[in-house]
């Protein structure tokens, strides 16, 4: 069976560590990880983050491209 390397932030690394026990491989850990949600649930979940989005689009609580960087030098 080959391997397939995928790229994750270190802080991503660090968390997916902690869920690692009796000496797991992360494969099984995304694996279990995985089995908890069904795709079906998974996408339902993100539909329902889009449609949030939407709705703040919708009422005007946004920032324009042209606004974004100002907005983020006062973070």
């Amino acid at each position: 069976m080959g391997y397939k390397t995928i790229n994750v932030a270190p802080e991503t690394y660090e968390r997916l560590i902690l869920y690692k026990h009796a000496g797991m491989t992360f494969d099984e850990v995304i694996n279990e990880m995985m089995d908890m949600m069904s795709e079906e649930e998974f996408y339902e979940h993100v539909i329902e983050e889009h449609k949030k989005r939407l709705k703040k689009i919708k009422a005007g609580e946004y920032i324009e491209a042209k606004d974004l960087t100002k907005a983020l030098e006062k973070v």
